[in-house]
């Protein structure tokens, strides 16, 4: 049989990358390591300063602090827009290795960072907006009505704790079953879980320092990391 008009077939060590596979990577990283810098060092920086508030007190603080605690609500609300990229480019990575942890902390990831990003937004408007309109018990009530309303809690406390906590929990052992990121980043992400949700502040150190050099360290590892690993060829695979 003719093989004039067969398509030819690359093979593994002539294979391009998919379009735009390197930008992407580089894009995750570069996302996640803005989380880190967005999200957890403003709220390490504010642990130190103010210790564990309230969100009534902290309402209370932002009156006395108005551009301290505007930059910082700024920029955990800006932080929302990088989470989910970065993680995704994790989960990417980790899906090769090991495919059902990644399965299963995919969705709830995404689902607990959606609930986290309304958590946020909720927490600005209370937090940040209805004082400057509001007076101080006005807004404090605003905050805690809040809180308990139901389309609150639907859009955002639920999903942000029972998607964000086991969702990252597991994306952090997919990190580890995985091989491909540093071993020590996945240990510091889940510690990081660990101390947020269930443990209280140590003094003057919070729980945000353990997510700032976990997110910063996947982050690196991701733009660093060879193209061949990003695509879910194996170490020392041909």
């Amino acid at each position: 049989m003719s093989t004039v008009n067969a398509i030819p077939v690359p093979s593994p060590g002539t294979a391009t990358s998919p379009p735009f596979s390197r930008s992407l990577r580089m894009a995750a990283g570069c996302c996640l390591i803005a989380g880190a810098l967005l999200n957890g060092l403003p709220q390490l920086i504010g642990h130190a300063l103010t210790g564990d508030l309230s969100f009534s007190e902290q309402i209370v603080w932002a009156t006395e602090h108005p551009l301290a605690h505007r930059a910082e609500q700024t920029a955990l609300l800006v932080s929302s827009l990088f989470l989910v990229p970065g993680l995704l480019g994790v989960a990417h990575v980790c899906r090769f290795r090991a495919p059902v942890l990644t399965a299963f902390a995919t969705p709830l990831v995404v689902w607990g960072m959606w609930g986290f990003t309304n958590v946020l937004a909720t927490g600005y408007v209370a937090g940040t907006v209805a004082p400057t309109v509001l007076p101080v018990d006005q807004a404090v009530a605003l905050s805690d009505a809040l809180s308990g309303h139901p389309g609150t809690v639907a859009a955002a406390l639920v999903p942000h704790l029972l998607g964000s906590f086991p969702g990252l929990v597991l994306l952090g052992v997919a990190v580890w079953r995985s091989g491909a990121f540093p071993r020590p980043a996945a240990v510091l992400l889940v510690g990081f879980l660990v101390w947020d949700f269930l443990l209280p502040p140590l003094g003057p150190v919070g729980p945000h320092l353990l997510l700032v050099i976990s997110w910063i360290w996947l982050g690196s590892s991701l733009i660093r990391m060879p193209t061949a690993r990003w695509r879910g060829v194996m170490d020392g695979a041909r």
